[in-house]
């Protein structure tokens, strides 16, 4: 999944966001809201590209917001 995050963020001119402990943040803060949400599980489930799309966004959100 890591080698998907990084084409999508290289995509959208972000790639310089990208670090290994943030990626393993965002993947355990994924993890989390899947035990938490079941719609979420589901949507995530279905495709594997879908789990690198919100990996990705999440990263440059938390990243804009300060917040990793």
């Amino acid at each position: 999944m890591e080698r998907e995050v990084k084409k999508i963020l290289k995509e959208k001119g972000s790639l310089d966001m990208f670090t290994k402990e943030r990626f393993e943040l965002i993947k355990k803060t994924m993890r989390y809201g899947m035990t938490k949400d079941l719609w979420l599980k589901n949507y995530l489930s279905l495709d594997p590209l879908n789990k690198a799309q919100w990996v990705a966004d999440h990263l440059i959100k938390f990243s804009k917001l300060g917040k990793i």
